[in-house]
């Protein structure tokens, strides 16, 4: 007596392949530069409106991205690898509590600092170019003379911190800058500064001096009139 063989109907098999191929259509499009936001310096007086749209242009582009790659794994049933090769800090701080530890003369370039705890941190001469501090507890931080190009220390405790001889160019600020203990000879050409704390920052006896690395003005830097 001949067996017969059991062949999986064609129905069955297609909703498996179809899923995996939505999935990966999710995530090109989600990663496509359709979606891409330009990372251009903004002028300071732009810097409310243009800042504003960059955000929502960010977060936007996050949140696609993010339902894309959750949509991606649950119609492949987690056959799909979701661990980022060569990944560049942003999504996963790379430092948590950091207070009181002394990073003097590293390089830090593209590290993520957000929400940690930074307090009375030294990172005098660091290279911290591209780093990111957001919502960081920086508090009587020292960045005495640190490189803080296209970085942020957007919605970061600053109270106490000092940014003399720091370099900000590019960098993107917040509410809270104006509380920093000193910024002589700072340099904060092209920071997305808001309006209002550019005023308090030009008003201070410390906004005056040149950077000895970049031999920016200070008070030029701030735009200040």
């Amino acid at each position: 007596r001949r067996r017969r063989l059991s062949v999986p109907h064609p129905r069955i098999l297609f909703p498996d392949i179809a899923m995996r191929v939505l999935a990966v259509v999710c995530l090109a499009a989600a990663a496509s530069p359709a979606f891409a936001f330009s990372s251009a310096p903004l002028p300071i007086r732009a810097s409310r409106a243009e800042g504003r749209h960059c955000d929502v242009q960010m977060s936007a582009r996050s949140s696609l991205l993010g339902a894309a790659l959750s949509a991606a794994v649950v119609l492949t049933g987690g056959a799909i690898d979701v661990h980022p090769a060569g990944a560049v800090s942003g999504g996963v701080a790379d430092f948590y509590d950091v207070h009181d530890q002394d990073f003097s003369g590293k390089d830090l370039q593209k590290k993520d600092f957000s929400s940690a705890n930074c307090r009375n941190a030294k990172f005098v001469k660091t290279n911290l170019k591209g780093s990111r501090f957001f919502k960081a507890d920086m508090q009587d931080a020292d960045l005495t003379g640190a490189n803080l190009s296209n970085g942020s220390i957007e919605n970061a405790k600053l109270s106490g911190v000092i940014l003399k001889d720091a370099i900000l160019k590019n960098a993107y600020t917040g509410v809270g800058l104006e509380l920093v203990q000193d910024i002589t000879n700072a340099d904060f050409t092209g920071a997305i500064l808001r309006p209002d704390v550019q005023k308090k920052l030009c008003k201070r006896a410390d906004a005056t001096g040149t950077n000895p690395k970049t031999q920016a003005d200070t008070r030029e830097s701030l735009e200040c009139p």
